[in-house]
């Protein structure tokens, strides 16, 4: 019993009053972090010491440190540790003066006896932090009562100048919105899409208006919709583009503290400039590409535009002068293709990434003008195409070659005719028309959903013409990849071949003669004569031949996946299934070479010989030879296995592959396809044949 009210008088021991404790000073160098003070895990190395310590050096310290005395002189903190960080910050800079291991540091100190813990709790849980309207309001006292500049502000608190304007911006809207938002009546958000506009009076009015004709809060997106009926933001994409001219105009402008949230109020005048700005771009278009009309499209109606045709420019030889700058322009080309492959590809190195895309971008101006010179309309297409320059989601869109509904020309025989009459029989309605279609292709769709034979033939017509023709096959989604077609020849490559010294084919990998062996056998079908015409060459083809087509169809519908993103094409089951059903062993029709292990830095080279190929020896010999020796060393290895390597050697030598190469397993061990995705007998064995 004894025990246990000992027990009760320890838990209820009063702390002594913290205005007992006595003030005293102690040098910077002799304070630290006290293991009670319930922080001590965090790191001082943060952005909130940062500001801290800005404003210290500002303001000076104003609360003093809680310590309680350790061994050898030395305090413990157990209250202000951002404080001591900030201090220990200010020490070690320079610039700071007066700040050192030795200032004199104001603290209090805890006797002996007290209960630490709670002490340091009670100092660092029990503050009351302010709101964010508090924290704006305040900022806006501090430029408006005290005088402070924006500058000022930010270098007493640590912060950016911006984040003051944007702070101030909202401490300054109107007192009636900021008093409902204590109310309750006004989220923080819609505060701050109130700030949106910087005439405190276009807010208080726009804020009466929806509380009058809502219920309940006042949201975000009612009050930024009814800022727009006010004025264009400066910063906005529309604001931006017709700035120039809507101040030369002479239109008015609320300014806000933050110039690109200044508003231009008229937003009338801001529509007749966004309007003339447009007409002038389709004009400078329509004159360059030699067209008929232009006209501004402020956002267009989709459905409308729908209805409209389009002609597309058709190659020319160029001529005069033209001749000359084509020529220079595909030197250049050439000259800028060289360059970017020369960068390497296997480089993080920041400025080579800014030198390759300032190259890409070039090459694609070459491209355009290229285009714009060795491309034109026909004169007929001309005398009927256009330019609509359209204004839509803050950008400008540039739509050439358009035809306006009422000026196509009659449409060829055994296409659909146009509205109108003929031989003075009234047209039937568009829509009457649209029914008539929907029915038809209803009533053939059960006919052909009927006859499953018909129906493949149809199905595998749309994926071949869809794939390995123009495009306008029908209704396939399916698309060749960049990786499924034959890759552009090297800089190196293209100059032997201009240079007459080598031909194309024999610039070809040994993978790519294996394809280009296959693609030779395949049937031949006209794809590029007309539908028709192309479509009964398909249909007369022996089934195995259509199946061939349709299987080198499927085969250039692959998308290639960077060994980066290896896991990408993994997800897909019945890719691993068939990738390791058709090519269990990608070596059986590829071997790596001097072209692959030119890309690798030396030391994943020596990786490979001497790690995955076991030759460690061999390895070790050529570490201190260059780089170009130990590709040339490995792609004669791989190119012709020398007799005297071991038949383990042999075997790591016929069975690598480098990451994101392998069918079966990728680089980092996954299970073979056919373990992890399900039996390899449901496939079929010619399923893959392409």
């Amino acid at each position: 019993m004894a025990r246990e009210t000992k027990t009760k008088m320890k838990t209820t021991a009063k702390i002594r009053p913290a205005a007992d404790f006595e003030a005293i000073t102690v040098p910077l160098g002799r304070l630290e972090r006290h293991v009670r003070n319930v922080r001590a895990g965090r790191s001082g190395e943060d952005a909130a010491v940062a500001r801290l310590a800005a404003n210290i050096r500002e303001i000076g310290l104003l609360q003093p440190l809680l310590v309680s005395p350790l061994d050898a002189g030395r305090y413990g903190v157990l209250a202000g540790g951002r404080r001591l960080a900030a201090l220990e910050r200010l020490a070690a800079d320079r610039t700071a003066k007066g700040f050192g291991p030795r200032m004199e540091v104001a603290c209090r100190l805890v006797p002996g006896e007290a209960r630490l813990t709670a002490l340091s709790l009670s100092e660092n849980e029990l503050h009351l932090p302010m709101d964010a309207l508090e924290r704006h309001e305040a900022f806006a006292a501090l430029g408006v009562r005290d005088g402070l500049g924006i500058p000022e502000i930010a270098r007493v608190f640590g912060v950016t100048e911006r984040l003051v304007r944007e702070t101030l911006r909202i401490g300054l809207v109107a007192p009636e919105i900021r008093a409902a938002h204590r109310a309750g009546q006004v989220s923080l958000e819609t505060l701050r899409a109130f700030a949106g506009h910087p005439d405190p009076a276009v807010q208080a009015d726009i804020h009466a208006s929806l509380a009058r004709g809502g219920t309940g809060e006042v949201s975000p997106w009612r009050v930024r919709q009814a800022l727009q009926e006010r004025g264009v933001r400066r910063g906005d994409g529309l604001g931006a583009f017709v700035l120039e001219g809507y101040l030369a105009e002479g239109g008015p402008v609320a300014a806000n503290l933050l110039e690109e949230d200044s508003v231009l109020e008229d937003v009338g005048l801001v529509h007749r400039v966004l309007a003339s700005r447009l007409g002038d771009m389709a004009e400078e278009a329509r004159v360059r590409l030699g067209l008929a009309w232009a006209e501004p499209c402020i956002d267009p109606d989709w459905s409308a535009l729908s209805a409209y045709g389009r002609v597309h420019p058709k190659p020319v030889d160029p001529e005069g002068v033209a001749v000359a700058r084509v020529a220079a322009l595909r030197a250049e080309m050439a000259q800028v293709t060289e360059e970017m492959d020369g960068l390497a590809e296997d480089t993080v190195d920041d400025a080579t990434d800014r030198a390759w895309q300032a190259l890409d971008a070039r090459r694609e101006e070459i491209g355009e003008e290229i285009g714009a010179l060795t491309t034109a309309f026909s004169p007929l297409d001309a005398g009927l195409a256009g330019v609509l320059a359209i204004w839509q989601h803050g950008a400008v869109r540039l739509e050439t070659g358009l035809v306006r509904p009422e000026e196509m020309p009659p449409v060829a025989v055994g296409e659909d005719a146009p509205e109108g009459s003929e031989d003075g029989v009234p047209a039937l309605p568009r829509k009457l028309r649209e029914d008539f279609a929907a029915l038809r292709t209803r009533a053939v769709g059960l006919a052909l959903a009927r006859d499953p034979a018909r129906a493949r033939l149809y199905a595998d017509w749309l994926i071949v013409k869809g794939v390995l023709g123009d495009g306008r096959g029908g209704a396939s989604t399916l698309a060749a990849r960049p990786g499924t077609e034959r890759p552009a020849l090297t800089a190196a490559q293209r100059r032997g071949v201009e240079a007459g010294e080598v031909t194309e084919e024999d610039c070809l990998s040994e993978l790519e003669r294996v394809i280009a062996a296959h693609d030779a056998a395949l049937p031949a079908c006209p794809l590029g004569e007309r539908d028709a015409v192309a479509f009964a060459a398909f249909a007369a083809l022996a089934p195995e031949e259509r199946d061939r087509l349709v299987a080198r169809a499927a085969a250039f519908t692959l998308e290639p996946t960077p060994a980066r993103d290896a896991h990408a094409a993994w997800r897909d089951p019945a890719r691993v299934i068939v990738e390791a059903a058709v090519l269990p062993d990608i070596r059986a029709v590829w071997t790596p070479g001097a072209d692959v292990f030119g890309r690798l830095t030396k030391p994943r080279l020596l990786a490979v010989l001497g790690g995955d190929l076991g030759l460690a020896r061999e390895a070790a010999m050529l570490g201190a030879s260059k780089k170009s020796e130990i590709v040339a060393r490995l792609a004669a290895l791989f190119a012709d296995p020398p007799e005297t390597l071991s038949p383990e050697a042999r075997a790591a030598v016929a069975a690598w592959c480098p990451p994101g190469m392998r069918t079966v397993a990728d680089e980092e061990g996954h299970a073979d396809a056919g373990e992890e995705a399900g039996d390899m007998d449901t496939v079929p064995e010619d399923a893959g044949a392409a």
